[in-house]
Order: C-alpha cells, then structure tokens, then sequence
C-alpha cells in the first residue's frame, strides 16, 4: 500500500471512530428518561421466543398476541407495537441458549459474538493493521449492534465464503447453508454456486440446510414449523400492506410502493431489479475468479433481490467492501474508487439521513454500484487476487 493511501486510511478510521463513538452515546440510553425503549430493541423478539420455547410453548411464540405479552411482562416496549418472531425454528436453535439469560447479558452476548465471528473473518478478507480501525467502526455493524439484530450473523455467512470456497469448499459451502435460518438472503445462492460450477459447496450449501431444518424437528417437534407456517401469512401482509414497514426499509419493493406504486408495481421493480442483478452475478461466477469476488458479487447481490430489506442488513456488505478495499490496496484505487468507496462505507448511516431527512431513497443504487464495482474489478485483472 502507498504511504499516502495508508496515511488516509488511518486517519478515516480515526474520524470514525469518533463518530462511532459519539453514535453509540447517543443510542446507548445515556440521559434517557426511565421507560425509554431498551437498547437492541429487535433482540427482544428473539429472547422472548428463546424463554417461550425453553418453557416449552413452541407453538405459542408465533402467536403474536402470546409474545407481545410476554414482551410487555419483562421489557418496556416503545409504544403501542411489539415485535413478532417471523424467523423459521432452525434460528431458534441459535436462540435457545440466550433465553437463559438475562436480557442484558444476552443480548450482549449475541452482539459479541457476532462481532467476534465477523472480525476474524473480514481480517482474513483485509489483512493489515491500517484497516483495523475500519473494520471495528464500519457504521453497518454498528446499526445491526444498536438495533439486536442478526445481520452480523448474515455477514459472517457470506464472508465465510469467501474465505473458505476455494480452499475447503464444503465449509464455504456450509456457511452458505447456514443462511436457511434467514431465507429471503439466501435467495441468490444457488444461482452463484451453480455458475461457478461448485458442485461440492452446493451439494453442502443444500445438505446443511436440510440438516439444520431436521435438527429444529428433532430437537422441538413439528409444532414451531407450524406456527411459523401459519405466521408466514402476517409477514407478508406487513410486506404488502402496512406503509409504516415501507417508511423503514431499504428495498427498491418499498421504494416503489412509497412512491405511490401499487403491489403489482413494486414486485414487478423488484423483480426487474433482482434479475439484472442475478444476471450479473452468474456472469460474473462462470468466470470462476475466485472465492472472495464471487462472494463479494453474493453478498451485493443477495441485498438487491429480496424485497425485504432493512438498514441493519447493511453489514452484509462487510466482506464485499472489504474485499475492494484489499485489491485497491495491492493494485491501486481505480477510477471513481476514491470518492465511491468511502460513500459506500457510510451507506448505511447516510442511508437512513437522507432517507428520513429528504425522502429520498439512496439504499438499492448504491447496493448495485458495489455489485458492479466488483465486476469491474475483476476485469481489470483483480481476478487474480487471493487472499493472503
């Protein structure tokens, strides 16, 4: 790396620092009055679940009457919503242990090891202790920590990737897999494996799928799949119908639809927009350049499909930037790279300002220009970059 790039570096991380930190005062509760929202306010779902199911109601904690009173009985909710679990059993198993704590404590211990899992693996992505301050301060991470939100987990799934795709291909394939506990991420994945002909991180992409789902069914029964099932409806409805969840996402399906679209209109943009970008990502993995640009273009690629999208998925975008970051720093910044990738850093801070400042929807283009800065990349030559 060029002495003035490292420099810049340095000094970036230690701006972000400062706002990390200032952000983090600003969310941690510090002067709140009492009854104020608790901090990771979406974790709440996720412990009541886990305390629901180790009393053995498996079924009753998809019933949204049954966990808002469960969450009003142990936390204060902001308001008059609560916060209803829509995610499939096998994400219960990862649940289950942080019911037994407190929800301090488990919360922070979800957090944590998010963040621990995510580290090791974006420093085998971008090596060097110039990043270091980077890495700890990416505003993705941040969002997904102060909101108790599992895109940390998402993140690592992806990055796990491209860390291990080449070298040990049914690990990078099981990581993948792992995605079934978050389904609508996992949408893109067969399309990336199948082009590059990874049949071996398929066939374990699949098989651990399948394992976790039977694992939920041995350990809990059938009755968590069939309150899930029978959940699955209230979560579309909120997809379709409720203009308040449209205000909070980030998909180019919400863009659509708060614009005035109606619900044929805003899948049909969703659906133009995930085709090209699925078009892309095939394209870009029948060249086979490589676990981590093959990851990187997933990862982009797995936000633009799925129509739903929140700020806190932003994380995901970790192991692609950081992957850009790292051929930059072996062969120089490209054209445009200066100025787009620091924007793309701070996409999920900037994001949600200028979204709830102006209006104006930032989330789905910027998402596209990552995707397709990777393919750039990987024409310039980068294809034949590793990882160190």
């Amino acid at each position: 790396m060029s002495g003035r790039l490292q420099t810049a570096a340095v000094i970036f991380a230690m701006a972000m620092a400062a706002i990390v930190l200032l952000f983090a005062v600003s969310l941690s509760g510090v002067g709140k009055p009492a009854g104020a929202k608790p901090i990771g306010i979406d974790f709440v779902a996720y412990w009541a679940a886990a305390r629901l199911a180790l009393q053995g109601q498996w079924q009753a904690l998809y019933d949204n009457a049954v966990i808002e009173a469960f969450e009003r009985a142990h936390v204060t909710l902001p308001g008059p919503g609560y916060l209803a679990f829509y995610y499939p059993p096998p994400f219960l198993l990862l649940c289950l242990p942080l019911g037994l704590l407190p929800y301090l404590g488990a919360l922070l211990v979800f957090i944590a090891s998010q963040a621990a899992v995510l580290w090791t693996l974006l420093r085998r992505i971008l090596p060097g202790r110039e990043f270091v301050l980077p890495i700890l301060a990416f505003p993705g991470f941040l969002m997904n920590a102060f909101s108790g939100q599992n895109g940390g987990l998402t993140a690592s799934c992806f990055a796990g990737a491209m860390v291990f795709l080449d070298s040990r291909p049914l690990v990078g394939g099981a990581c993948l897999g792992a995605l079934v506990y978050k389904p609508q991420m996992a949408l893109a994945v067969p399309v990336a494996l199948l082009a590059a002909r990874r049949f071996r991180a398929a066939a374990a992409a699949a098989g651990t799928a399948a394992g976790l789902c039977v694992l939920s069914y041995a350990a809990m029964g059938a009755a968590p799949w069939r309150g899930f099932l029978t959940n699955a409806g209230a979560a579309r409805g909120d997809l379709e119908h409720l203009a308040q969840k449209w205000r909070m996402m980030d998909s180019f399906y919400a863009d659509v639809r708060l614009a005035g679209g109606s619900l044929g209109a805003g899948y049909a943009g969703q659906l133009l927009l995930a085709a090209t970008a699925l078009v892309i990502l095939a394209a870009i993995c029948w060249r086979r350049p490589g676990a981590a640009p093959e990851g990187a273009a997933l990862a982009a690629t797995a936000l633009l499909v799925t129509p739903f999208l929140y700020d806190y998925d932003f994380v995901v975008l970790a192991g692609a930037l950081a992957w850009l970051a790292a051929s930059a720093a072996r062969q120089g910044l490209l054209s445009g790279e200066a100025v787009l990738l620091p924007m793309l850093y701070l996409l999920p801070f900037t994001s949600i300002a200028v979204r709830f400042g102006f209006g104006i929807p930032l989330a789905a283009p910027f998402v596209l220009v990552v995707l397709l800065l990777v393919m750039r990349r990987i024409q310039s030559g980068s294809k034949k970059a590793v990882l160190s």
